[in-house]
């Protein structure tokens, strides 16, 4: 409360935050280990109550016992060696002169996610170190993108193995914004770090910003507005440097943990430095999923041999969609699975049991197996192996009068439609960020509006004549042409469930591709030459779904995803331009030479089976 009075220059929002960060830590040594309730959090933070409520539930059935004596609470403005200074929380549990490790959270939102590093003091008897980063809640210095969040970390990390109490060996958590912080922390090869759990999160702030060359305004702009409150409006400031960095160049590279995953020599690409286990645990519908799969794969390869065995990953259905209102309650359920099953492995091999109960009954790599998003298939469980399964690839061919085939085409044919920038295809659900967005809803939704408009071509396979499991990157190949300078290619694949009221249209994944960024994201690539044929090369992304026997296979084309990616105005210029959109006319090719396509990874049922054994623990949600 005496460090509380400093805090009255802050939003009174704020204020309650931290008050409950301390409730936290006091708590930890009570009868109960309470998390924050919602009431201490302004909308929309009360959304990521439903993760603190199963950190709970987590304390609650295995038992955590409390201590005996209460843990010791300092409180420390840490120097950076640019002389700003970040406000950080040590919670030292009982006997507080014992040499022990410490579990570090740096987060922008106060004690939300900070809980991460609360749980393994009472589990682990860790240290629980939680930073406020730069420019955020009440630390020094103003928010930067974490384009400093490395150097913050080198210097926090060192300063924390100098403490009279410390091993020498810090673990470190993070969720979200918290993650961000981590993946920047191999940049400076930090040699006290002996592992990482990193959830929903990147490690490629350009890719994330600008997917395939389309701009994320939704999640940019969303967001940044979000955290103005938490970065003294530093956030707002941030939206006009994004824009103006369209083109990759040095100002991501302080946010690019690995500039080229096939590379990995390179000394942009920083995964080698990983000389530690990590656990990832992602989500299908998370707004980071290409990102953080594709650190996945990074690690996978290029991490250090000492540990490059010792990583897991676990894929949730839906990540930070699990903060907003859940509309499945088995997806949500899994995610809250995924979380506990989490905590259970880390705080085995963070206590140097790298082969425990929880690792043996789990795979190197973990996915929920989603199915039948509207009804009608066998499915939603865990599958657990050592790596993604081996898919047999599925072409189907975009053909005239809707359909989409198995069979290559024979002829010659065109499909075209209108797109206007002045009133873009919309985007419904998708990977989005509950709460701080235009895009209303989260993950899975019903496409019949959308795909009822004139600017977007539908292709539909017949009934399924036995259930069809995809398992891994799906993607698409178009062949197009335009009278614009500029446009954009967006590709949906959905599940088509009939019924007696009326279909529904499932999304299951989607992508886009800029075409004035075809080539490389260093140099944009000259204008579009009216009625000449390019090829689009369109990343679906990554799922793990059962399309059930007697639904229907759907594939979109259109030229708009809005708000969840800007318009394209089709003039080449910028975004940050801002410039006034022209309308497209914009044909899809369909022939022998030009064979618009989209690709699935299907497997076959055998080769996922389910593992029953994946969560020993069970939450409320569940």
């Amino acid at each position: 409360l005496k460090y509380a009075q400093k805090l009255c220059s802050t939003p009174p929002a704020a204020m309650r935050l931290f008050l409950s960060s301390a409730a936290i830590a006091a708590s930890l040594g009570g009868q109960d280990v309470i998390f924050h309730a919602p009431s201490a959090y302004p909308d929309p933070f009360q959304q990521w109550d439903s993760v603190s409520q199963i950190l709970q539930d987590y304390m609650t059935q295995n038992n955590v016992q409390q201590q005996a004596n209460l843990p010791k609470i300092s409180f420390h403005k840490v120097n950076m060696t640019d002389g700003v200074t970040l406000d950080t929380i040590i919670i030292n549990p009982y006997p507080y002169d014992a040499k022990k490790p410490a579990c570090v959270v740096r987060s922008p939102y106060g004690p939300t996610t900070e809980n991460m590093a609360d749980i393994f003091t009472a589990t682990n008897g860790f240290v629980a170190i939680l930073q406020d980063q730069r420019g955020t809640f009440t630390s020094g210095g103003d928010f930067n993108l974490w384009r400093k969040a490395s150097v913050d970390a080198r210097d926090t990390f060192n300063w924390v193995s100098s403490q009279d109490w410390s091993d020498g060996t810090i673990f470190s958590a993070g969720a979200s914004a918290d993650g961000i912080a981590e993946f920047e922390a191999v940049l400076a090869d930090p040699p006290q770090l002996r592992g990482q759990w990193i959830m929903w999160s990147t490690g490629d702030g350009h890719e994330l910003a600008y997917q395939d060359g389309a701009y994320r305004q939704d999640l940019i702009e969303g967001y940044m507005g979000f955290m103005s409150i938490l970065t003294r409006g530093k956030s707002k400031l941030v939206i006009p440097e994004v824009k103006d960095h369209e083109t990759y160049t040095d100002w991501w590279a302080n946010l690019t943990a690995c500039r080229d995953i096939t590379r990995p020599q390179d000394p942009d690409c920083h995964y080698k430095e990983v000389k530690w286990p990590v656990l990832m645990l992602a989500g299908f519908w998370d707004i980071f999923q290409k990102t953080h799969l594709e650190a996945w794969d990074g690690i996978r390869v290029a991490s250090h041999p000492s540990h490059r065995e010792d990583h897991v990953l676990i894929v949730a259905p839906l990540g930070h969609c699990l903060i907003g209102t859940p509309v499945h309650p088995k997806l949500a359920a899994a995610d809250a699975e995924s979380i506990l099953t989490s905590v259970e492995l880390m705080s085995e091999q963070w206590g140097g049991n790298l082969t425990g109960p929880t690792r043996a009954r789990i795979g190197r790599v973990n996915l929920f197996v989603m199915a039948g998003y509207a009804g009608g298939a066998a499915g939603n469980y865990w599958y657990s192996g050592d790596d993604f399964p081996t898919p047999t690839p599925k072409t189907l061919y975009l053909a005239p009068s809707n359909k989409l085939s198995d069979a290559a085409p024979t002829a010659a044919a065109t499909e075209g439609y209108t797109y206007d920038p002045a009133d873009p295809t919309p985007m419904l659900g998708g990977n989005n960020l509950p709460g701080i967005g235009k895009v209303k809803d989260c993950g899975t939704v019903d496409q019949g509006d959308r795909d009822s408009r004139d600017d977007v071509l539908v292709y539909e396979t017949g009934a399924l004549e036995a259930d069809l499991p995809v398992v891994g990157k799906l993607s698409a190949k178009v062949f197009f042409s335009t009278d614009a300078k500029d446009t954009d290619v967006v590709v949906t694949v959905s599940d088509v469930a009939p019924g007696l009221f009326g279909k529904k249209v499932m999304l299951v994944r989607y992508g886009v591709e800029r075409l004035r960024w075809r080539d490389t994201d260093t140099k944009q690539s000259p204008p579009l030459v009216k009625d000449q044929v390019y090829e689009a090369d369109i990343d679906l992304l990554t799922t793990a779904y059962i399309f059930p026997k007697g639904h229907h296979v759907r594939v979109t084309v259109a030229s708009a995803a809005a708000p969840f990616w800007s318009a394209n105005t089709n003039t080449g210029e910028p975004v940050a331009a801002n410039a006034t959109g022209v309308k497209a006319n914009n044909k899809i090719h369909l022939s022998p030479e030009y064979p618009s396509q989209v690709v699935l990874p299907v497997v076959d049922m055998k080769d996922i089976p389910e593992n029953p054994h994946f969560a020993k623990a069970k939450s409320v949600l569940v």
